[in-house]
């Protein structure tokens, strides 16, 4: 119960931005959130981020964080608390996970994904801002997010390797996560070809939906050691 009025409250305060327009929810909405997976880290005694509860907490504490710092605006307000909606219906029941998963390379892998997630969500809504009204650096944002996304596939090749001798196992997630890598490295080259730079923002665009459907629609969808 107490997980789920915080969720609330976190909703509530994101929507209270559209109101009165102070960043400061933004980061009080990201505390909160961030503040409950400690909390469950602490009772559980390592960080539950094998359940689907517990990744939309952490994506969207990230999120808010990152909107945060940005100096995002209403878009990115909205877009949280999508995000944030899951909890009010997701059971948070914890599962016992496999010895495989609790390492550290497991949750590098994790927390870099969800935090070039993140980014790559807010890029495409700085993106979708420059088309309709004016010019936001959508660019550095993706560049960024790049780089940490770069990052979470390394960690998760070593892990994966040295869980099941694999660096880049066979499955639904892994192939749609290098999709989302190759995807994102094209979009960041396209303005380097003056033929094709103006295509970079609704390239950019794209990204929110291919990263949410990378995360959930594949985990939901096609299971494999990623899904729910």
């Amino acid at each position: 119960m107490v997980k789920k009025l915080i969720s609330l409250a976190a909703i509530f305060l994101s929507t209270s931005y559209f109101v009165w327009q102070v960043r400061a929810l933004h980061l009080l909405s990201g505390l909160l959130l961030g503040a409950l997976l400690v909390y469950r880290s602490f009772k559980i005694g390592y960080p539950p981020l094998f359940t689907p509860f517990d990744s939309i907490a952490l994506f969207s504490s990230l999120f808010f964080l990152s909107a945060y710092f940005l100096k995002a605006g209403r878009f990115a307000s909205l877009t949280g608390v999508i995000l944030t909606l899951p909890l009010l219906f997701i059971s948070p029941e914890v599962r016992e996970i496999p010895p495989v998963v609790k390492t550290p390379l497991f949750f590098l892998h994790v927390e870099t994904a969800f935090l070039s997630y993140s980014l790559f969500v807010l890029s495409s809504l700085f993106a979708l801002y420059s088309l309709v009204r004016k010019e936001l650096p959508f660019v550095k944002l993706l560049l960024v997010g790049h780089y940490l996304f770069t990052l979470s596939l390394f960690f998760g090749g070593i892990w994966a390797y040295l869980a099941w001798g694999d660096i880049f196992p066979l499955e639904p997630k892994t192939f749609f996560s290098l999709f989302l890598w190759l995807f994102a490295s094209l979009t960041l080259h396209l303005r380097f070809d003056s033929s094709l730079r103006r295509l970079t923002p609704y390239f950019t665009v794209t990204l929110a939906p291919l990263v949410l459907f990378v995360y959930l629609g594949v985990n939901y969808l096609f299971g494999g050691t990623h899904g729910f």
